[in-house]
């Protein structure tokens, strides 16, 4: 269920699977990074819903993707870069606004479709081979 715990759980999920395909460390970062943001966007959109992660080693990359049931389009938001006039207090919510940005930063593609009365939103780390045992090993920088 789409919860904010789901989020820490997800990010735990894609460590140690992309330590058990042996992901080098900044690859592993990255999708940690990458699966919360996609987590973070599945929960604000469809709170108490059903989501899933799925991750899977493709050619020349690591796809991080996550199923929720809005059918809506993610739209990229500007973040609020104001400062405040008031004192916030600590338990404010983060309003937001950086995660599609981090998503296309941090990848070589990433999109969405349409899927069970729900979207996937996907993102693609590159630098990645997958070798003959099905682990992932880093591709040279170019």
């Amino acid at each position: 269920m789409a919860t904010p715990e789901v989020v820490s759980q997800g990010r735990l999920i894609v460590e140690a699977q992309a330590l058990k395909w042996g992901l080098p460390q900044s690859t592993v970062e990255d999708a940690i990074l990458i699966a919360s943001e996609l987590l973070t966007n599945a929960v604000r959109a469809t709170r108490h819903q059903p989501i899933s992660l799925r991750l899977a080693l493709v050619p020349g990359g690591l796809r991080i993707e996550v199923w929720d049931t809005s059918p809506d389009k993610p739209e990229a938001s500007t973040p609020d870069l104001t400062m405040p006039t008031r004192s916030v207090p600590e338990d404010t919510p983060d309003p937001g606004g950086w995660g599609l940005g981090i998503i296309a930063t941090l990848t070589k593609e990433h999109g969405w479709r349409p899927e069970h009365g729900g979207k996937s939103v996907w993102a693609v780390l590159g630098g990645v081979t997958v070798s003959p045992d099905g682990k992932g090993d880093e591709q040279p920088s170019r």
